[in-house]
């Protein structure tokens, strides 16, 4: 499904939620927004569905807060990110967790577990490389097809977008969820593959790629076949 263009307001408007969540490490309320830009509340909540149907945001089913402004979570997940300066954020799921290094441009050090057996996992990234990984490497697993990660985004990055703490543990994982299917990728992989959607997301002049400029990256990293179609 093709995604819309924000209006100039809802530039604007992702723009300070994002800053936000940088200095707050959460979003702002709807009532911020409205006071910010001197807007009414169906105004404002009216910029808030428009983002969400760019793709900007995820807000809480049937209320006008903000759940996701991707890689934010403003809930707690088994995904967080430290950043320099003491910053401290949760990521949406696994991939979000490593796009903040895309996103931010700077080292950042992830603590999250093996889906699978709930190890502790951490990772550290820099200048686009593993700095610090557990031996052998963890890996982060896509369980659903790519054509299907916005049919319910929450339930994606929730349960299907998770770290598994080695090809042992991913194998053991699969054993034991009968028909799982799915693709696994190293943690540069997964930097790779998000840097067209991450890189630029602090920029107030940031679009989301073409649908077709995403399956030409993905070809490009060598992801082709049925899961990776959009």
């Amino acid at each position: 499904m093709a995604t819309q263009a924000p209006s100039d307001l809802a530039r604007d408007v992702r723009k300070f939620v994002f800053d936000h969540f940088i200095v707050d490490a959460a979003p702002p309320v709807l009532e911020e927004i409205m006071a910010r830009f001197r807007i009414s509340r169906p105004m404002a909540f009216g910029v808030l569905q428009e983002l969400e149907a760019a793709r900007h945001v995820r807000l809480v089913p049937g209320t006008q807060r903000i759940l996701m402004a991707f890689p934010f979570s403003a809930v707690a997940t088994p995904f967080q990110v430290f950043a320099p300066g003491e910053r401290q954020y949760f990521a949406n799921c696994a991939w979000d967790a490593v796009a903040f290094h895309a996103m931010l441009g700077e080292p950042i050090q992830i603590a999250s577990y093996c889906h699978h057996c709930a190890e502790p996992i951490a990772i550290e990234l820099s200048e686009g490389r593993v700095t610090d990984a557990p031996d052998p490497a963890p890996l982060v697993f896509l369980s659903v097809p790519a054509s299907r990660w916005w049919d319910d985004i929450v339930n994606t990055c929730s349960n299907h977008m998770v770290f598994l703490r080695s090809e042992e543990h991913l194998e053991d994982w699969k054993a034991a969820s009968p028909g799982l299917a799915g693709e696994a990728l190293t943690i540069e992989q997964t930097h790779a593959l998000g840097l067209p959607i991450y890189r630029d997301k602090m920029k107030l002049e940031y679009a989301r790629p073409a649908k077709i400029q995403l399956v030409e990256h993905f070809r490009s990293l060598g992801l082709t076949g049925d899961f990776w179609k959009l």
